[in-house]
């Protein structure tokens, strides 16, 4: 990485910073249970091990003569275990009364083979003389000719043993840098979830809005290389729909000369199937420019009702004195295009009518999705046909007749409002016989 790139808001830096907060925090947190774990974690008497070895230490001094009791004392004392021998209890740095070690002496006195022995006992942190606390463990044990060996160890920190505390400090570090790193992860992937989403959105919508153009530096650069190829797309199917809209739309000029120069033709046979083909091709003009428009048409995302916008279609069906039939499930709400979908669900259910004779509307919903499904009663379209049919302008022999076939739009019409909600058209077997049509709108 280099210097100069160091200031930027990059994923390089933000992975250097994370490092050092990470190690930073981990450090604090160790520091500061060192400094108050001894608030907590004082370990007593029994647990330092004073007791035990003060107890031998007393038996030796007390077998000696009182020339040698400071020499022995002095010779049992280390950095960690101070001995000291007093020739009476004036010279003692404490109280001779109070303490807590009262559940201990019980133990010292048995140790020592001695129930009548005199026992102090302080613990870090207790009030010594004049209210003063006691900065160290003190342990005083008076001798049969009542002197005192007085037994001192410095403050401990920690209750446990070094292993323990080494797994302590490892568990503190390894804490901190998990919580460190899953804030820190979490700030860098949301920008690729952002990203991620956005693109998906695009796959579904071509007039999706543009990528927000935030977070570190690679990602603001892609989601800018990303913009712009969402805005060439955008003027490429825009300039394709405006130019074969215009094709369409220049054809019925010639369409209409071929219909006034047939009616100078004298054979009526030559002069009917003349006027059937421009028919049929003034069909698929006015269907193309219906499927150009519709596919033009920026329609606003809005929320509705689902199940009212299927009723609507069923009705206006039925009005019309079809035979439809719509097993009505209240309460389904989406977002989306409620046109365009209605466009799609007509198209659909008049297909089946038109090959079925009567047709079924289902409404249910999945965990991912809201599916709307289209039974028909009709002979059904073979398997591999079933996706030949969604090919614009596609006919299956069997409806040549342009009174009964269409002209083969409505079914890539349907299609293609689906799949720009992110959704799909599937044609099957329905269970009692001829086609089911699954209109596929997903929830997220």
């Amino acid at each position: 990485m280099r210097w100069r790139h160091f200031g930027r808001d990059t994923i390089g830096r933000w992975i250097a910073i994370n490092i050092v907060v990470a190690v930073v925090v981990a450090a604090a947190m160790n520091a500061a249970f060192v400094q108050f774990a001894g608030v907590w974690a004082k370990p007593g008497l029994f647990d330092i091990g004073i007791v035990d070895q003060a107890a031998a230490v007393v038996r030796v001094i007390q077998g000696a003569p009182p020339s040698l009791r400071s020499r022995l004392a002095e010779a049992g004392s280390n950095p960690g275990f101070i001995v000291q021998w007093h020739a009476d209890d004036k010279a003692l740095p404490i109280p001779i009364e109070g303490g807590t070690f009262h559940a201990g002496r019980k133990k010292v006195r048995e140790l020592l083979g001695r129930p009548d022995a005199r026992v102090l006992a302080y613990e870090a942190g207790e009030p010594g003389i004049g209210g003063r606390p006691i900065p160290f463990y003190v342990l005083a044990i008076d001798l049969p000719d009542r002197s005192w060996v007085q037994f001192i160890a410095p403050q401990r920190s920690w209750g446990l043993s070094a292993g323990a505390r080494f797994a302590l400090i490892a568990a503190f570090v390894i804490i901190c840098s998990l919580v460190v790193a899953a804030l820190a992860s979490r700030r860098l992937a949301r920008p690729m979830e952002r990203f991620a989403r956005q693109a998906q959105r695009f796959g579904r919508d071509v007039d999706a809005p543009q990528m927000d153009l935030s977070g570190p530096l690679e990602f603001r650069v892609a989601a800018q290389a990303f913009n712009e190829m969402q805005e060439r797309v955008q003027r490429y199917v825009t300039a394709r729909t405006e130019m074969l809209a215009a094709i369409s739309h220049d054809l019925r000029a010639p369409l209409t000369r071929m219909r006034l120069r047939g009616e100078f033709i004298t054979d009526a046979e030559q002069q009917r199937k003349l006027f059937r083909d421009v028919d049929e091709m003034q069909a698929m003009v006015d269907a193309s420019l219906r499927f150009f428009r519709d596919d033009s048409d920026r329609e606003p995302t809005t929320r509705f009702k689902l199940s009212e916008l299927v009723s609507t279609v069923v009705d206006d069906l039925r009005d019309e004195g079809h035979d439809v039939v719509f097993e009505e499930r209240p309460g389904i709400t989406y977002t989306g295009r409620p046109l365009a979908l209605r466009r799609a669900l007509s198209n659909v259910v008049e297909n089946a009518l038109k090959y079925g004779g009567r047709a079924t509307v289902t409404l249910r919903t999945t965990p991912a999705s809201v599916e709307i499904e289209v039974e028909d009663e009709g002979p059904g379209i073979a398997p591999e046909l079933r996706e030949a049919v969604f090919r614009p302008f596609y006919r299956i022999e069997s409806s040549r007749n342009r009174a009964t076939g269409g002209v083969g739009l409505g079914l890539a019409a349907a299609r293609s409002a689906l799949r720009a909600h992110g959704g799909d058209v599937v044609l099957d077997s329905a269970p009692g016989g001829g086609l089911r049509a699954r209109l596929i709108l997903p929830l997220s």
